[in-house]
């Protein structure tokens, strides 16, 4: 195997045939591999006991996606991931579907909990921005992370249980922004920014300021929800049985997830969640102007220093 990237993933070391820049370089030469990536032939599967239009699973859990004109990979055990690209294997758009259905595949595989949404670090604790595509979650990540907060994850974030309760475990400080929210965001392009930009729209964080590479306690999911006209933002808490629904509803790929066994664990899961992490609504205005005042709500509400720059949106 000829090693293109030796990187950090979620904690996990994963070892490549493809270059992997949106990952941060691993730092321990000592330790165990965790996934490797390597490229080669992903013939269709035997024996098939589910499926959908995209995806196939084996009598084994062996999965096999496929994306038309891009690639396709199969992921075994959430630990070996073979790529057989239809164009380069240098693709972005290749790295976009291995870090999006693919993670959402490893996370499955291996028994961790993938919610859809954006995460950072503030103060001592992560933070999940979760909701429907199109509700603000990378666009509010992004305006923290320039405000010196720790990105986490953009679109899955990996959530696992431990004798301290729920964690997540950081991914990659990489977020998806529309040109209107990077102008309103930065009011400059992404070169004068400090963003590197990876394929369209996506643009990872340099210098990463404070990359947390240890999980880190889920202190806060909120869930974003559009106000009408000059209604202010607003948090409100959300109570016992809406959590469950509202966890479930944003569970990443969760027909994947059912395909491979996992309905009862995911069950789990969200119920474990929606018990003990404080579940919130996030009602805001999606005027972009209006974007400092939600940060200043969040700030107040999670208590962190002010020893952050002032907001120049």
């Amino acid at each position: 195997m000829s090693i293109l990237s030796d990187a950090f993933l979620c904690g996990w070391r994963v070892q490549s045939e493809i270059c992997l820049p949106e990952l941060l370089p691993w730092e321990d030469p000592g330790a165990a591999v965790d996934i490797r990536i390597r490229l080669g032939e992903v013939p269709p599967l035997q024996k098939i006991v589910a499926s959908t239009r995209r995806l196939t699973v084996d009598d084994t859990g062996l999965c096999r996606l496929e994306i038309p004109n891009v690639v396709t990979f199969s992921v075994r055990d959430g630990r070996e991931i073979v790529i057989d690209p239809f164009t380069s294997p240098d693709s972005i758009e290749l790295r976009n579907y291995l870090f999006g259905t693919g993670l959402g595949l490893v996370c499955h595989q291996r028994g961790v909990f993938p919610l859809h949404g954006s995460c950072l670090q503030l103060g001592e604790g992560a933070v999940i921005f979760s909701g429907n595509s199109g509700s603000g979650k990378s666009t509010l990540a992004a305006a923290l992370a320039h405000r010196g907060y720790s990105l986490m994850a953009d679109d899955v974030c990996v959530i696992t249980k431990t004798n301290r309760g729920w964690v997540v475990l950081p991914a990659f400080p990489r977020v998806k922004l529309l040109p209107a929210s990077l102008q309103a965001i930065f009011g400059v392009e992404a070169e004068q920014a400090g963003l590197s930009l990876q394929g369209k729209h996506h643009f990872r964080f340099e210098p990463v300021r404070s990359f947390a590479r240890n999980p880190v306690p889920l202190e806060a999911i909120y869930f974003l929800e559009r106000t009408q006209n000059e209604e202010p933002d607003s948090i409100v808490d959300v109570p016992g049985l809406k959590r469950l629904a509202l966890l479930e509803s944003q569970i990443f790929r969760p027909r994947a997830g059912n395909l491979l066994g996992r309905r009862a664990s995911l069950f789990r899961s969200s119920a474990g969640i929606a018990a003990t992490v404080p579940i919130f609504e996030l009602r805001r205005n999606f005027d972009l102007k209006r974007i400092g005042a939600t940060i200043a709500m969040l700030e107040g509400a999670h208590r962190v220093p002010a020893s952050f720059s002032s907001w120049s949106g």
